[in-house]
């Protein structure tokens, strides 16, 4: 952890949809799912206006039902391999391997619709993936199938030529795909994304991207900022360092999320909006993960409560995947 084809990475965490329940008895150890496998990732842009702040229900409800079965899949694995129990580890690596043999959403998505759930989709996968292999499951055979999805992310972001929320998220799928890997191009694209996100954040912890969402651009500037978060945490485990200006960055805009929360007034007039939509809690599940130095009052003050601790589209439990990344940063932890 991440539905339109301008941007948000999880935007579809924060909207109703039906995928399996916790309670769901496809979920028993002793009945481990044979999803189809997804071919390719194909989704429906949900906005009604060019400038992507107004969601048609319609759309939306169509959306939901083309990208629910990926949704489901992540869900049921995500959660399997954060199980204390190894039946159910060894059941999300078989689900895993059924799909990498099967080569699942290996043809390029149709459109930037189809790009964007890959991105945020392969992410989780990667993250699924290291949690299996922290727990000393053999994930090789996943390797080749996860590379190819990656590249394909990689290789449409680098060609897109524009710096948002979904262009760092693509550093995070990068990223987390070099931690399997130690893929020095997906290292490359990582520290590229790094540099260029860091940059776009203005002075006064605007970043100009976001601020063209018009109501949403609180929303978008969390989206921001869970990205870039999420991304230091990944290279911070893959060894690389931050300068002090990188520092100074993101509290530039962390600081700008936290005021904007408590009061969105500047957001909204730099928007050009007369108002700004509310940001649920669960998009705030990644500042909460990864914020580190950053977390405190002055951040999350005013974010709503019940920010949960688990989001399938960012591999499931934050725990868990913080305990590795901090693992992985040990030199004695192999790749």
């Amino acid at each position: 952890m991440l539905v339109a084809v301008i941007s948000g990475i999880c935007f579809v965490a924060a909207l109703a949809y039906s995928a399996r329940s916790p309670s769901d008895p496809s979920l028993d150890a002793d009945n481990c799912p044979d999803d189809a496998t997804v071919a390719r990732v194909d989704a429906t842009p949900v906005y009604s206006d060019a400038q992507g702040s107004v969601v048609d229900p319609a759309k939306l409800r169509f959306h939901e039902q083309q990208i629910l079965p990926l949704r489901n899949f992540v869900t049921d694995a995500s959660r399997r391999a954060d199980s204390t129990d190894p039946a159910q580890r060894e059941c999300a690596l078989a689900m895993m391997r059924d799909w990498a043999k099967n080569r699942a959403m290996e043809v390029p998505p149709a459109d930037f619709g189809g790009l964007r759930e890959l991105e945020r989709f392969g992410i989780s996968l990667n993250i699924i993936a290291l949690k299996l292999r922290a727990d000393g499951l053999d994930i090789g055979p996943l390797l080749g199938w996860l590379g190819e999805l990656n590249r394909i992310v990689i290789g449409r972001f680098e060609s897109r030529d524009r710096v948002d929320n979904l262009y760092v998220w693509s550093g995070v799928a990068a990223a987390s795909y070099a931690l399997l890997s130690r893929d020095d191009g997906a290292r490359r694209h990582a520290d590229d994304v790094w540099k260029k996100g860091l940059a776009a954040i203005r002075p006064d912890g605007f970043v100009d991207s976001e601020l063209r969402r018009g109501s949403r651009a609180l929303l978008y500037h969390v989206y921001d900022l869970s990205a870039l978060l999420t991304l230091r945490a990944f290279r911070t485990a893959l060894g690389e360092t931050n300068s002090d200006q990188d520092q100074v960055s993101l509290a530039r805009l962390a600081d700008r999320v936290g005021a904007s929360l408590c009061d969105p007034s500047s957001m909204a007039t730099a928007s050009g909006s007369a108002t700004q939509e509310k940001t649920p809690a669960i998009e705030f599940a990644p500042i909460v993960a990864f914020a580190g130095n950053l977390s405190g009052p002055r951040l999350l003050g005013c974010a709503p409560e019940g920010i949960p601790k688990s989001d399938p589209i960012l591999g499931g439990e934050f725990d868990k995947t913080a305990a590795i990344l901090a693992d992985v940063r040990n030199p004695a932890h192999g790749p």
